[in-house]
């Protein structure tokens, strides 16, 4: 039996990522299956509805058996830098045979055929691709219109399926990891099953299968925290033990959070913030600080900033990932050294249970990367690997303050948070 990869935000974990997990475990029986998570904050470019601990907790009592996590630095990032740092995570561990994910294509071939030509792009698809662009189109959406133009003319079902699989989120993210695994020239094999439920962005709520979206919307919506815990919705669409967990991060003060908590300490740093430091934050291009700058000095809120610059060449989830790598301090030259060498430079365990403390002791003989357990340990790390964890601090300083109650908001809890062990 394989021991299973998955990368996962579980902002929260609902019924369709515990299906998920009931479907790897059966791939992975007693070998175990190692959650690769997004830290505090998360690929849209927002903070997690929960902290990285709670969400721990949730994939430990849905079935998972090691916790690792994945840093600020590429959780809140492109779909590429997100699927990069994943997997150069998982493919530093010696231990991963597959990486399962849920996509809605669900034909791993269909997925790998688009990845091939992503992977490595020839002069041919950067050429179109620079044309697309040069329309005032997003990123985005110039690699789909690339890549159909590129399959256009050639046959086969797997080609015709590849230009409509592109256009879809879990997709996408899919193409990512094959293509990371291909760059990596790893021997990890990726593997998908069809996702079930609602579509990632549905706001639908008939469905035991909603969204993570759909019920973040919902609890924004509740009159009263308070009703969580009776709540038919969430109870429906929620593994118990996972809604217990919220219920619990509820009543202690921190959580949920939302992007709007942030609203008056982004406005300040952008309304403050030299042109030229604005300029030097990930995902900029020249003129984009100038329309951060007058937007935050307009606006009343996060939300309001961000429509002022979305345009068709700027989407919401590009604006609101370079706001939040204001707050938690990233650059682009960071991220930039960061993927030439390598992406991740360590690895940080934040839960196990006893399948995952015996993955844990492989993992001491056969990494790659320095495993981090206690955060004292990241002391010993090198220059880059110590700057990487010291960014993954200050996130989580700013993180905090988000926390409904202002008497959890204290500084420094990066440094005393232990992992979460579950006994079974």
């Amino acid at each position: 039996m394989p021991v299973v990869g998955i990368i996962a935000e579980y902002n929260p974990l609902h019924n369709g990522h515990a299906h998920h997990l009931e479907h790897v475990r059966k791939l992975a029986a007693d070998e175990g299956i190692v959650c690769v998570l997004s830290s505090n904050f998360v690929q849209r470019g927002e903070p997690a509805l929960l902290s990285k601990w709670a969400r721990t907790e949730m994939a430990l009592a849905a079935g998972a058996d090691l916790v690792l996590e994945l840093p600020s630095a590429f959780a809140c990032s492109s779909a590429e830098y997100f699927a990069s740092g994943a997997v150069s995570i998982l493919n530093s561990l010696g231990i991963i045979d597959c990486l399962s994910f849920g996509s809605e294509e669900g034909d791993i071939d269909v997925l790998k055929t688009a990845a091939d030509i992503l992977a490595f792009e020839d002069d041919d698809f950067r050429e179109i691709l620079k044309s697309e662009l040069d329309k005032g189109l997003s990123f985005a959406v110039s690699r789909q219109n690339a890549l159909k133009t590129v399959l256009t003319g050639k046959s086969g079902q797997n080609i015709e399926k590849a230009a409509e699989a592109i256009d879809q989120p879990n997709n996408i993210l899919g193409i990512e990891y094959i293509k990371a695994i291909k760059r990596f020239n790893s021997n990890i094999e990726p593997v998908t099953i069809m996702r079930k439920g609602q579509g990632y962005k549905s706001l639908d709520r008939t469905s035991p299968f909603s969204s993570a979206t759909a019920i973040r919307h919902h609890i924004r919506e509740l009159p009263d925290l308070r009703a969580i815990s009776n709540d038919p919705f969430l109870k429906s669409n929620m593994p118990e033990a996972c809604l217990n967990i919220l219920i619990k991060e509820t009543e202690s003060g921190r959580h949920p959070i939302f992007p709007e908590y942030y609203s008056d300490i982004i406005l300040h740093s952008f309304r403050n913030m030299p042109a030229e430091n604005i300029a030097s934050l990930p995902y900029m291009e020249e003129g984009l600080e100038n329309r951060l700058k007058r937007a935050a000095i307009e606006s009343v809120s996060v939300d309001e900033m961000v429509s002022k610059v979305v345009t068709s060449r700027y989407p919401a989830s590009r604006i609101k990932r370079i706001m939040f790598s204001m707050l938690t301090g990233m650059t682009a030259e960071f991220l930039d050294e960061l993927k030439s060498n390598g992406y991740a430079q360590y690895i940080r365990v934040l839960g196990f249970n006893d399948t995952g403390r015996s993955l844990l002791s492989q993992m001491r003989k056969k990494a790659s990367l320095p495993i981090i357990v206690k955060p004292a340990g990241y002391k010993k790390l090198d220059t880059l690997a110590k700057k990487l964890f010291e960014h993954e601090i200050r996130s989580t300083d700013a993180y905090v303050l988000g926390y409904r109650s202002p008497g959890q908001r204290i500084g420094g809890q990066e440094y005393t948070s232990s992992p979460i062990i579950s006994v079974r």
